[in-house]
Protein backbone atom coordinates (compact mmCIF):
# COMPACT_ATOMS: atom_id res chain seq x y z
CA UNK A 1 0.00 0.00 0.00
CA UNK A 2 1.76 3.28 -1.43
CA UNK A 3 1.49 6.32 1.31
CA UNK A 4 0.12 9.85 0.78
CA UNK A 5 2.40 12.43 -1.19
CA UNK A 6 2.30 15.77 -0.43
CA UNK A 7 3.20 18.44 -3.23
CA UNK A 8 4.61 21.98 -2.50
CA UNK A 9 4.48 24.97 -5.55
CA UNK A 10 6.25 27.83 -5.25
CA UNK A 11 5.91 30.16 -7.84
CA UNK A 12 9.13 32.26 -8.74
CA UNK A 13 10.09 34.18 -11.60
CA UNK A 14 6.84 32.92 -13.39
CA UNK A 15 7.54 29.31 -13.39
CA UNK A 16 5.97 27.12 -11.12
CA UNK A 17 8.35 24.80 -9.51
CA UNK A 18 6.98 21.37 -8.15
CA UNK A 19 8.61 19.56 -4.95
CA UNK A 20 7.61 16.04 -3.50
CA UNK A 21 7.98 15.96 0.52
CA UNK A 22 10.47 12.70 1.07
CA UNK A 23 11.43 12.31 -2.71
CA UNK A 24 14.26 14.21 -4.83
CA UNK A 25 12.89 14.99 -8.39
CA UNK A 26 11.39 17.86 -9.33
CA UNK A 27 8.95 19.56 -12.12
CA UNK A 28 8.21 23.12 -13.46
CA UNK A 29 5.77 24.67 -15.62
CA UNK A 30 4.65 28.24 -16.51
CA UNK A 31 0.82 27.42 -17.22
CA UNK A 32 0.20 27.18 -13.13
CA UNK A 33 0.75 25.14 -9.89
CA UNK A 34 -1.78 22.56 -10.67
CA UNK A 35 0.02 21.67 -13.78
CA UNK A 36 3.43 21.70 -12.17
CA UNK A 37 2.02 19.51 -9.68
CA UNK A 38 0.77 16.73 -12.11
CA UNK A 39 3.93 16.87 -14.29
CA UNK A 40 5.86 16.03 -10.94
CA UNK A 41 2.82 13.04 -10.03
CA UNK A 42 3.67 11.81 -13.87
CA UNK A 43 7.44 11.86 -13.11
CA UNK A 44 7.15 9.82 -9.46
CA UNK A 45 4.89 7.22 -11.56
CA UNK A 46 1.52 8.69 -9.69
CA UNK A 47 -1.65 8.94 -11.43
CA UNK A 48 -1.65 13.26 -11.90
CA UNK A 49 -5.56 13.23 -11.68
CA UNK A 50 -5.93 11.84 -8.12
CA UNK A 51 -4.01 15.73 -6.72
CA UNK A 52 -6.37 17.14 -4.27
CA UNK A 53 -5.33 21.17 -3.82
CA UNK A 54 -5.56 21.18 -0.02
CA UNK A 55 -5.93 24.72 2.19
CA UNK A 56 -2.50 25.89 3.87
CA UNK A 57 -0.93 28.31 5.78
CA UNK A 58 1.72 28.87 2.91
CA UNK A 59 3.50 31.62 2.50
CA UNK A 60 1.99 33.72 -0.74
CA UNK A 61 3.09 32.07 -4.02
CA UNK A 62 2.88 28.86 -2.32
CA UNK A 63 0.61 25.82 -3.25
CA UNK A 64 0.02 22.84 -1.52
CA UNK A 65 -1.35 19.31 -2.89
CA UNK A 66 -2.13 16.07 -1.52
CA UNK A 67 -2.25 12.72 -3.83
CA UNK A 68 -3.58 9.06 -2.15
CA UNK A 69 -0.29 7.65 -3.75
CA UNK A 70 -2.13 5.43 -5.95
CA UNK A 71 0.50 4.29 -8.68
CA UNK A 72 0.02 3.93 -12.31
CA UNK A 73 -0.95 0.20 -13.17
CA UNK A 74 2.11 0.22 -15.41
CA UNK A 75 4.52 1.39 -13.07
CA UNK A 76 6.97 -1.09 -11.63
CA UNK A 77 7.21 -0.64 -7.49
Amino acid sequence: MSAECIIIVRQTTGTYIARALDHKPTASCTTGPEQAAEALAAKLGLIPNALQQQRSTLPYGYSCFSHPGTKHLATKN
